[in-house]
């Protein structure tokens, strides 16, 4: 079978075109219903001569139509992006972009103007009354595919997924996570753009797996499709199922539930294993880098500890890129033999995240004597007040735990004044009692005076369910948020 995405649907399709490749919404396609897809949109892009080298920015957010128009796209040599809105087209910074397209079945306001403001032409695709161009009806090339890393430094880096070597990091991420044909893997909506909305299809795909789909309604509705095998989600989503009344969805006993992008408490560890599915994996990962760790979720244990990857070589570092002692603080880095080595058109920021073979996740981590690995908050978030440095990660997590709520996020902003101030942004709907918040704080947070609380229904967050710090600081900082208050801390 091969070892690119769209020849193995196309390959599928032939062998066993009664297997089902994929659901959308409880709209069932086998992969003979893909490749006609992907065939027929072929046909479109051909007749208009879209085909060849450079770049087409794919505006699609229904996300198996975006599937097949990238399938169809690539399969004639061009290169695809995925965005999120009109806005980031004049932005993209590529030099070799060909069109943007969209989907007929749905608009984009301001779409036709962002597309002529960037000097691109728009096509709209409808590719329904098409005939269809099969693979092997033009010289079969695949393009690649550029993925956007989650922005929340304010900016979204990009990663080409080259086809040069493609094939062989999927392979590496198929033998970490055990994807094979027998898997109906639960994605929900995980976008084009996204590391986890591209990989996860394309290795399920070549191996003749099954993607369930669930887009613009309830998330806990997904969890009604018989048979499933894993549950993808980050916090966010995991949020909005278990908030859902009891009956709601069944339990799915021969299932495995994800959990990734972020810290889930043990109330809702024990609650994904009470109502969803009774075992739950923990994993670490990075759009640009190899998987980083897997864990399965067993023990108190499990909940902060990461077991690296024995497929990826994971490595704590100090400054000067020397390993450092178990139990010290290091920086992560991961080894990129196989895989992306920088960003695209972003020699900058290559410079500071790729180096010696290695991709520097940001990440302060800690290791102890077994191996396993403690995320200690990221480089860039390590928090000084008047002297006093901590790594804020691990707090917040303790108190999204203490207070029972749904976000923390630790910050530190200067007050009119102009002297730096400790903040703490709490994600919750319901009061929290003063008493109880102040233990909270007192038992978290030594060596400051004071701590300014800010309680928010909702803090600001990516399409990955990841806290936005800099526009969370600038909301503060604006005056949006309710009003804060002092409370002590030591």
């Amino acid at each position: 079978m091969s070892e690119t995405v769209v020849a193995a649907i196309f390959e599928w399709a032939a062998k066993d075109p009664g297997r089902i490749a994929l659901e959308y919404n409880d709209e069932v396609w086998t992969y003979a219903d893909f490749a006609h897809a992907i065939a027929r949109a072929r046909a479109f892009f051909h007749r208009r001569g879209t085909e060849g080298d450079g770049v087409a920015v794919l505006a699609v957010s229904h996300v198996r139509e975006a599937w097949v128009l990238s399938a169809a796209l690539r399969s004639l040599g061009l290169t695809t992006i995925s965005v999120q809105s009109p806005d980031m087209i004049p932005g993209l910074g590529l030099p070799d972009v060909r069109c943007v397209v969209g989907w007929a079945g749905e608009r984009w306001p301001g779409l036709a103007e962002r597309a002529a403001e960037a000097g691109q032409p728009l096509i709209l695709a409808d590719y329904a009354a098409e005939a269809p161009l099969a693979l092997a009806a033009t010289d079969y090339r695949q393009g690649g595919h550029i993925l956007q890393t989650s922005g929340t430094t304010g900016t979204y880096k990009k990663i080409f997924m080259n086809p040069a070597w493609e094939p062989g990091y999927l392979r590496r991420r198929r033998e970490a996570s055990g994807a094979s044909e027998r898997d109906v893997v639960c994605l929900f909506d995980f976008a084009l753009w996204t590391g986890v909305g591209y990989k996860s299809p394309s290795n399920l795909w070549i191996v003749g797996g099954v993607i369930v789909f669930s887009q613009n309604r309830p998330p806990h509705l997904a969890l009604r499709r018989p048979g499933l095998t894993n549950i993808n989600m980050v916090p966010t989503i995991l949020t909005g199922i278990l908030a859902q009344p009891q009956g709601s969805f069944p339990y799915s006993a021969t299932a495995e539930a994800g959990i990734g992008g972020g810290a889930i408490t043990q109330a809702e560890i024990d609650q994904v294993k009470a109502r969803i599915a009774p075992r739950l994996t923990n994993g670490l990962g990075a759009t640009e880098s190899h998987t980083i760790a897997i864990t399965p979720m067993e023990t108190p244990d499990d909940h902060r500890w990461h077991i690296p990857d024995p497929t990826s070589t994971v490595e704590l570092v100090d400054d000067d890129d020397r390993p450092v002692a178990v139990g010290e603080i290091g920086r992560l880095r991961v080894a990129t033999d196989g895989g992306p080595t920088g960003y695209l058109y972003d020699e900058e920021a290559t410079r500071t995240f790729f180096k010696d073979g290695y991709f520097y996740t940001g990440d302060l981590a800690v290791m102890r004597e077994d191996g396993r690995i403690a995320l200690m908050g990221r480089f860039t978030d390590v928090i000084n007040v008047k002297g006093h440095k901590i790594q804020p990660a691990p707090i917040e997590e303790r108190l999204r735990e203490r207070l029972a709520v749904s976000g923390v996020c630790l910050l530190s902003m200067q007050d009119t004044n102009g002297e730096e101030a400790l903040h703490a942004a709490i994600e919750t709907s319901s009061p929290i009692e003063a008493d109880r918040l102040s233990a909270a704080l007192q038992a978290e947070i030594e060596g400051f005076p004071g701590v300014h609380v800010h309680v928010l229904p909702a803090l600001p967050r990516n399409a990955m369910g990841k806290i936005v710090r800099r526009e969370l600081a600038a909301k503060l900082a604006a005056g949006q948020s309710a009003a804060g208050r002092g409370q002590p801390a030591s």
